[in-house]
């Protein structure tokens, strides 16, 4: 036995279960079951005795009733026929090998359109035992590379029945495991461009990745990613430094980097280790956020929009949504992003009130974390400036949206909207902050009203210390949340209901 023969029944014998099965093993799994079928099927058309006995053994295995047209009349002593290596195969076993791929044909067919990849499940995983491999239908990843298996294996059943007209269908060579000093994934390029498409992203992380990639790319000369050294990680931690760049940006780009890195170490199984594990950019948040004062809420208050209601024709602004997402912000304390998605069917009320229900579950909604999953009482003060009639008459409108003028953008709901506040704001001459600082301004007021902690954080969608679960503080009393949130009073600010029902 050759030694690379004996290394890889070692490995066969001796397969590693592994976590993830990646974009990459998916697709090297693939062209292997192309080969596997296209092999068995060279082997059987170049060795007639070997065809004999094939085809014997698969006689049974395969129904019957699967046939493509009537079958062609075989004499019944095709199986005793003499064998001549230079005749190829006789009449009657190129009919039956015929009639084999065609019923193994339409067999893979109906897989395919039924998206059966259990058909397959077997296969592929005595491919990846002789790549020394384990994993299940249950890894993660595993779903995604089936299907790729399958598309192959429909492929080469296809294949298999052409060459029974004659078709000159070439086997492809069944690859090997690459392994980290083989690996033809050479670029960070290539690393990020598999990251991008293992899971799905907002657009904004994705750009924040490869914005770091680029500033790699121009610092470094894009070097192999084997030749990535933790010096050069140093180098790039430096050019950061003199970079004109808050401090969090620098942290950012260093940290990105460094988990294309980790992630060609750790998924790709492309390098031995991460060498900049440990390598760190120190930041601070330069733009601290502050609760906003008496005299901000005032010029607030002051604006046409919320003294008179004269919505903004912008179609960023999003209609009622420029008068109604601020002033629930400065009674919910909620993200931008998670009152800009809401829908009619997010406000609910019960015996003991109005509730505001934000979730991830509406088409293209997205909460930050799994404590943002929440249910928050309406403050009093909403429902005096009429916002449960706002929402009666959106309702009647027909619409699903709380906000049908507004417009969400992909990955980032509030982000047109946000960016329309800072313009607005600007160009009304206030000096009121950005929304987001509401969060604060609220926890700030929450605190004042002697709230607990936690509580704060069940309301404003922080992460409470040790919660278990998405919906966080269901159990916590509705008595208590209503409390707590009436306990928001802002001194000195005088809103006046401008909102009228239809």
């Amino acid at each position: 036995m050759h030694l690379a023969d004996f290394e890889a029944k070692r490995k066969e014998l001796n397969p590693q279960r592994i976590e993830r099965v990646t974009p990459e093993l998916g697709q090297l799994l693939a062209v292997r079951i192309t080969s596997a079928v296209l092999g068995m099927d060279d082997k059987v058309r170049a060795d007639p005795g070997a065809a004999k006995m094939l085809l014997g053994a698969l006689k049974a295995a395969v129904p019957s009733g699967l046939t493509i047209g009537a079958p062609a009349p075989v004499p019944p002593s095709w199986l005793d026929a003499p064998v001549d290596p230079l005749e190829g195969l006789s009449e009657g076993l190129a009919g039956e090998l015929a009639r084999l791929n065609g019923s193994l044909d339409q067999l893979a067919a109906m897989d395919m359109a039924t998206q059966r990849i259990a058909a397959v499940l077997s296969m592929v995983q005595a491919e990846a035992k002789k790549l020394g491999l384990i994993f299940d239908a249950k890894t993660p990843g595993a779903l995604d590379a089936l299907r790729e298996c399958l598309k192959a294996y429909r492929r080469a059943r296809q294949d298999a029945a052409r060459r029974d007209a004659g078709e000159v269908i070439e086997t492809p060579p069944a690859p090997e495991r690459a392994e980290p000093r083989q690996a033809h994934a050479a670029k960070l390029r290539h690393v990020y461009d598999l990251w991008k498409a293992s899971k799905k992203r907002s657009s904004d992380t994705e750009r924040a990745c490869l914005l770091a990639l680029q500033a790699f790319e121009e610092q470094s000369g894009n070097p192999d990613i084997r030749q990535i050294t933790r010096a050069q990680g140093d180098a790039f931690r430096a050019h950061l430094l003199k970079k004109d760049l808050s401090s969090k940006t620098k942290h950012d780009r260093m940290t990105w980097v460094k988990s294309l890195l980790k992630y060609a170490y750790q998924d790709l199984e492309l390098l031995n280790r991460n060498p900049w594990e440990g390598l760190d950019i120190d930041h601070s948040t330069e733009n601290r956020r502050s609760p906003w004062s008496i005299a901000q809420m005032k010029a607030f208050a002051a604006l046409p929009l919320f003294s008179r209601y004269e919505l903004p024709s912008g179609w960023k602004a999003g209609g009622a949504a420029a008068y109604w997402v601020p002033l629930l912000a400065l009674y919910t304390g909620a993200r931008v992003g998670e009152l800009c998605q809401l829908r009619v069917a997010d406000i609910e009320t019960d015996a003991s009130g109005a509730f505001v229900k934000i979730s991830g579950e509406a088409e293209g909604a997205r909460v930050k974390t799994a404590a943002g999953w929440r249910t928050v009482p309406l403050h009093s003060e909403l429902v005096r400036l009429g916002f449960l009639d706002y929402v009666r008459d959106t309702k009647k409108s027909g619409s699903d949206s709380l906000w049908p003028a507004l417009r969400l953008r992909k990955g980032k709901p509030g982000g047109y909207f946000s960016g329309w506040y800072g313009e607005y704001r600007r160009d009304n001459g206030t000096i009121t902050p950005d929304l987001h600082s509401l969060r604060h301004t609220v926890r700030s007021r929450l605190a004042h009203g002697k709230v607990a902690s936690s509580t704060r954080d069940r309301i404003t969608g922080h992460k409470v210390q040790g919660s278990v679960g998405t919906r966080v503080y269901e159990h916590v009393d509705t008595a208590e949340l209503r409390e707590a949130m009436e306990s928001i009073s802002y001194p000195g600010l005088e809103l006046k209901r401008v909102y009228v029902a239809t």
